[in-house]
């Protein structure tokens, strides 16, 4: 561990100018027979629906070049079976390993000497584009070899590990084939001119990229630590050790984290940055230095400027890239890194700039700032605490951290959560002082002394099996039916069922103040439809939340002590689940899912015959609002969490053995509340919601992920109904012969043989 900051910045990677090779690009096998081979986009597609945005990185990759016989000169670049294939002490150990796999052959190159002309690695789709396009596009995209080149050759010095060789390179991409795009032509829409390109945003038919490939000396030096999974680390390099299989399983995990003992971790900002988008993110991303200095490393970690004259592309560099899609999608945190030891090499953030576009549009549709005095100060506030978040959170990830989407009752929350705005009503109007958190959670800190103090004799030092941080990450997260009760994202940082009260009450005062003040003045007229549906749904995450202490269970993740485990799960309270099933319901009513007469007026499309945006509701009334629609998606927003087939599954397993809410008492206040709707309101609201929830439990009981005997029950749970509207008299009827004859498909045994 070093000493002081002097120790850090004297072991920084060097800062030469890079020096372009106008020859052949070439490598020395023999100083280095095995090599790192990364990718990197450096111009990128645009569109988040497809993907290759620039900044994305693709596999880090062991290869070697394979000289045949030698005798004319051509040698084939292979990618070696790291996860599989690279095992053993021994020869025999090592070729056991190698020839059981296969391998991948990338490119074939000329040896002279102890050269090799490794241009064609450049010209390999390593961002599977092609398949993305295909993917997208619904046709065969193939790469055109004419219409693409290597255009840079640049050698980058380092002090201690070898030279690394970046190639650029333009990458063009076409159809195999010409496939008709048939169009009705009317009179109202004559077929003329040209039309749209075959892949937007490229102007025509092919699409073209730009990619960086690196080669890079194998590192050596650092050891590598296997997987903890309780500690926030993400895992690294995935290996499987054949020769001790007779010991423990064979695969192996290791945990992904830079070589801080040596080098301080610099995250250097695309200049391309807004200076105030880059002043919020400077803040943001230096959060983390206050952890690495209380775990041990003073000076270990920072974020700064990109210095002039330093190139963004340079694979010596961490980078934040600023980046620009024509469609509204995530930012990331990615690394290159050794498959070997997990070791991380190189950082890339990728920073989307349309997330402030969203985040600004929420916080004017609650806030409604510009009226006859301009509050858009408040909604700049909120957009920088944002990028602050999001910043930390996405290098975060680059420095090895995972999610965890379970802190919203810790004393701060991670910036490894995703975040949901902080509002509170005063006076009658909402207000935002403290929107989201400032710096580091507990969490936070734990999670970096946990992964950089871990050492490869001692292993993981700080465990998270002994106090109260709880961490809960992607797969038991991200689907709205997850089991685990302790998670969700874009949630408040507080307790989850008053805070479901909390949204309720921003929401119902941002509708009563909703008006034209929503958007900025000069904006498109369809704008204002857009603010509302933001309010309009403003419980969404929340509700998925509480939805999720109905039939959940919480745990923690834990390793095996001998005889003792830590990581058993339980039912959430019953008292809990009751109360979620109490406030979710509260969100079906006529009152909370009518749209108020004072906005309908406003909820126009847009204007001068330009099309709408993303994030609309659905219509069927042409181009006019559609009320019935977005109450439709307003009511099935709560039925389709309190239906969902695995959440009845686990509650009528809770309910056999005397926990959890009643599986009679979410069905009668759901489907039995629809019929009674149905029979009750013929109100716009109240037909919507009933029939919505009707829709909705019908597509529950078609669902093969339904157990029979939880479909039966439902049935059983709501007792003899006789809807008295005929119309609903027979939907009901029909329902009930399709639970009672429906042809439940059976599980098949988990795999047994061979033995």
């Amino acid at each position: 561990m070093p000493d002081n900051q002097d120790q850090l910045q004297q072991d920084q990677p060097r800062e030469d100018q890079p020096r372009e090779d106008q020859l052949r690009p070439v490598w020395n096998v023999a100083e280095h027979p095995e090599f790192l081979v990364h990718s990197l986009i450096i111009g990128g597609i645009g569109m988040s629906g497809i993907g290759a945005d620039r900044g994305s990185v693709g596999p880090s990759l062991v290869c070697r070049a394979d000289a045949g016989d030698g005798r004319d000169g051509r040698v084939l670049i292979t990618a070696t079976n790291t996860a599989y294939g690279f095992s053993g002490c021994t020869d025999a150990e090592r070729d056991a390993a190698r020839e059981s796999f296969a391998e991948s052959a990338l490119a074939a190159g000329i040896r002279d000497g102890d050269l090799v002309d490794v241009s064609a690695l450049a010209l390999v789709d390593f961002g599977t584009v092609a398949q993305l396009l295909s993917d997208a596009k619904d046709r065969t995209f193939v790469l055109d070899r004419d219409l693409s080149r290597v255009e840079r050759v640049t050698t980058y010095e380092q002090d201690h590990q070898g030279d690394i060789l970046a190639l650029e390179a333009v990458l063009t991409f076409r159809p195999e084939k010409a496939q008709p795009t048939p169009k009705e032509a009317t009179g109202h829409s004559p077929r003329v001119g040209f039309g749209e390109p075959l892949v937007f945003p490229a102007p025509a038919d092919t699409v073209t990229i730009r990619q960086q490939v690196t080669l890079r000396p194998l590192p050596t030096g650092f050891d590598p630590v296997p997987f903890d999974p309780t500690i926030g680390a993400m895992p690294g390099g995935v290996v499987h050790a054949f020769d001790k299989i007779a010991e423990h399983d064979a695969q192996v995990r290791y945990l992904r984290r830079h070589r801080i003992a040596e080098r301080p971790i610099v995250f250097y900002l695309d200049p391309a940055m807004p200076e105030v988008i880059k002043d919020a993110v400077l803040v943001g991303g230096n959060w983390w230095a206050a952890a690495f200095e209380a775990a041990g490393f003073p000076g270990g970690y920072r974020v700064e400027v990109l210095p002039d004259g330093r190139e963004l592309q340079d694979p010596r560099l961490n980078i934040v890239y600023w980046t620009h899609r024509a469609d509204r999608g995530w930012s990331y945190g990615m690394s290159q890194s050794d498959p070997r030891t997990g070791e991380i090499l190189r950082g890339n953030v990728v920073l989307g700039s349309q997330r402030v576009e969203q985040v600004r549009a929420m916080a004017e549709a609650v806030l409604a700032p510009y009226g006859a005095e301009s509050r858009r100060d408040l909604v700049d506030r909120i957009v920088a605490a944002r990028l602050r978040q999001l910043a930390a959170h996405e290098i975060g990830h680059a420095i090895g951290f995972a999610h965890n989407f379970a802190t919203q009752t810790h004393q701060v929350p991670s910036v490894m959560d995703y975040p949901g705005p902080v509002y509170e009503v005063v006076d009658g109007q909402v207000r935002a002082p403290e929107p989201y958190a400032t710096g580091l959670g507990p969490w936070d800190f734990r999670q970096v002394k946990a992964l950089y103090s871990a050492t490869a004799d001692q292993g993981v030092l700080v465990t998270g099996e002994d106090d109260e941080l709880i961490f809960i990450t992607d797969a038991d997260s991200r689907v709205d039916e997850a089991a685990d009760g302790s998670s969700a994202t874009w949630i408040m940082p507080r307790p989850v069922l008053p805070a479901l009260a909390e949204v309720a009450a921003v929401r119902a005062t941002a509708l009563a103040n909703f008006s034209p003040a929503v958007v900025p003045p000069g904006s498109d007229s369809n704008e204002i439809e857009r603010r509302f549906v933001l309010v309009y749904l403003l419980h969404r995450y929340q509700a998925i939340a509480a939805a999720k202490l109905i039939g959940g269970i919480t745990r923690r993740y834990a390793t095996t002590d001998h005889d003792q485990f830590a990581g058993s799960w339980s039912a959430v309270p019953q008292q809990d689940q009751d109360d979620a099933l109490a406030g979710l319901v509260a969100f079906l009513s006529p009152e909370f899912l009518a749209i108020p007469d004072h906005i309908r007026p406003l909820l126009v499309p847009p204007s001068g015959g330009v099309g709408r945006r993303e994030g609309q509701f659905g219509r069927q009334t042409a181009e006019a609002f559609d009320g019935t629609a977005a109450i439709t998606a307003g009511a099935d927003l709560i039925a389709e969490l309190l239906l969902a087939p695995e959440r009845l599954n686990r509650l009528t397993e809770q309910n056999r053995n005397g926990a959890g809410v009643d599986l009679g008492a979410v069905l009668t206040a759901t489907v039995g509340y629809a019929l009674d709707l149905l029979d009750a309101d013929r109100s716009e609201a109240g037909e919507a919601i009933g029939w919505a929830i009707l829709r909705r439990y019908e597509q529950t009981l078609e669902s093969d992920a339904l157990h029979h005997a939880t479909r039966v029950a439902t049935f059983e749970a709501l007792g003899d109904r006789e809807p008295a509207r005929k119309a609903v008299k027979h939907r009901w009827d029909a329902l009930e012969k399709a639970a009672y004859t429906a042809k439940a498909k059976l599980p098949p045994l988990p795999l047994g043989t061979p033995i």
